[in-house]
């Protein structure tokens, strides 16, 4: 199982043929996940690209489900909130934070020992410990 981070959920959400394959591919590999963060991070993107109640919206909180039952979801826990803010303390005192969304993402995967699956490795690639695949 990887974790899947949220530029991977817009990536599959936005489509397109070669997308659409790799998707096809990661399910061959079995059921994967996502953090409570990347839930929050997709749908606050939908709730602020479209007017709520329009049918805009509604179509795309209905994409958003249909996508998102693909995945398990990990909540956040207090061992990943501690190792949370051990990632953002350290990267903040070598000058290279992330945000505090990404480090619970990061935590996520390293307290479940997952793969971080992203499109964005040289960002994550900074923690230590942290297994990052590129989408």
């Amino acid at each position: 199982m990887k974790l899947l981070d949220t530029s991977v959920l817009i990536d599959i959400d936005i489509g397109g043929k070669a997308v659409l394959e790799k998707a096809k591919e990661l399910d061959t590999e079995g059921k994967h996940a996502i953090s409570a963060v990347s839930l929050y991070e997709f749908y606050w993107g939908i709730f602020r690209k479209y007017e709520i109640g329009s049918r805009k919206y509604n179509e795309a909180v209905k994409k958003a489900e249909i996508l998102l039952l693909r995945f398990s979801s990990l909540s956040i826990t207090p061992e990943i909130a501690v190792r949370a803010a051990k990632i953002g303390t350290a990267l903040i005192s070598k000058g290279e934070e992330i945000g505090i969304n990404d480090t619970y993402i990061a935590a996520t995967a390293l307290v479940h020992d997952l793969t971080l699956l992203t499109v964005d490795v040289a960002h994550f690639k900074r923690i230590e410990g942290l297994i990052v695949e590129e989408w």
